[in-house]
């Protein structure tokens, strides 16, 4: 079991650090090219609100991916149940490299912005933060009780069985909340920002409600 986590830790040392390494040299391609102002934030419609200069815009985000990959290489390592990882390696990789792809793709969307190569990208933005949510919803019942990946309220750390039927039951809530994500990017932009709201309000306090009703219900048995 141990050499099978090590090989999916592995795994996502090599892969995460090919896409920091290709985020990193199309932005010193790029950069020469680059106007004054490159967007770097966009609001929940996905509408650019955040702009930073040429130099932020090539590099903040392969920076961020570089610590964002060391940081989760590192935290298994510390996490108290860390002895779980060697149970969910796979999940966790896969989780951790689908969040890293993600980055390096609004990365080189928003260079393709600046230079003019796209204008429908928040369209674009919408439909990979749905993809993100649908493949983390599958992956997310598959994940174990650690203090670091996963739905983390007080009662998913305090039992174990609560956290397994949280994650059972909100993997399928953030795969059903991920595909309304996509099909809404379709939606005009004053409509999108109230379905992403709700969808993103559901996601978060649904799973957070049933892990204390679990818990208490749990504690009634007991």
């Amino acid at each position: 079991m141990s050499e099978n986590k090590e090989l999916w830790m592995r795994r996502m040392l090599i892969f995460g650090s090919l896409m920091v390494l290709i985020s990193l040299a199309v932005s010193l391609v790029v950069y020469p090219r680059l106007p004054d102002k490159v967007p770097v934030h966009w609001n929940a419609a996905g509408e650019i609100d955040g702009w930073g200069s040429a130099f932020q815009g090539a590099f903040l985000f392969p920076l961020m991916m570089a610590a964002m990959l060391i940081l989760l290489v590192f935290l298994p390592k510390v996490d108290p149940k860390k002895k779980n990882y060697s149970r969910m390696s796979k999940p966790y990789t896969i989780i951790v490299l689908v969040i890293m792809l993600f980055f390096m793709l609004i990365h080189f969307g928003s260079l393709g912005t600046a230079l003019g190569y796209f204008n429908s990208f928040p369209s674009l933005i919408q439909l990979g933060v749905g993809a993100l949510f649908v493949i983390i919803g599958n992956y997310m019942g598959k994940l174990k009780h650690n203090y670091f990946a996963g739905i983390k309220t007080p009662w998913t750390l305090a039992n174990e069985q609560v956290w397994y039927k949280t994650h059972r039951m909100a993997g399928p809530l953030w795969v059903i909340g991920g595909l309304i994500f996509m099909a809404a990017s379709f939606l005009p932009s004053q409509f999108l920002t109230v379905i992403v709201m709700i969808v993103i309000a559901v996601l978060l306090i649904v799973p957070i409600g049933y892990s204390y009703w679990i818990f208490k219900r749990l504690d009634k048995e007991e």
